[in-house]
């Protein structure tokens, strides 16, 4: 059952990402990225959260590197993904909460500079405070995710 919850969410993303242009990137050749020249689109699994591909095609094979945006007081929803996550903050302040206790009191506080590597099926959920946060998130695709129960941490 999980494969297939993880399954459907890969493709939603997959179906999503296509249509707004946010395709691999051609195989081989150097490929230069600067901050003016990326284009967020609204990241459909999360509200309050922008999505830029910067490099590979998360819904595909292959390695993939994509920046998020999290709003100022971005309550994430606890999730898991199918392959490792590899996150590095580039600005603002994050804070995540993994395994067992997903609340907002069980998370690490990450400043700019912080770096987390989420193994495969590991429960997780994500926080900001006052000012949200941009993170770079790593792995091999296709990027699947599954939501879980919201009642499980239904005080957080």
């Amino acid at each position: 059952m999980l494969r297939i919850q993880s399954i459907v969410a890969g493709v939603s993303v997959a179906l999503f990402l296509f249509p707004l242009g946010l395709r691999a990137q051609p195989a081989g050749g150097v490929k230069h990225v600067t901050p003016d020249a990326l284009t967020y689109q609204p990241f459909p699994e999360e509200r309050a959260a922008q999505i830029a591909v910067l490099y590979g095609n998360p819904a595909e094979a292959g390695h993939y590197i994509v920046r998020l945006k999290f709003a100022a007081n971005w309550n994430g929803r606890p999730h898991l993904h199918g392959g490792t996550e590899l996150l590095t903050v580039h600005s603002g302040v994050c804070y995540f909460a993994h395994g067992d206790d997903l609340t907002r009191d069980a998370a690490k506080k990450l400043p700019a500079g912080s770096f987390i590597a989420f193994p495969a099926g590991t429960p997780m959920r994500g926080f900001t405070g006052a000012e949200g946060c941009v993170v770079d998130v790593q792995g091999q695709g296709p990027f699947t995710t599954r939501y879980l129960d919201e009642q499980r941490n239904a005080g957080s």
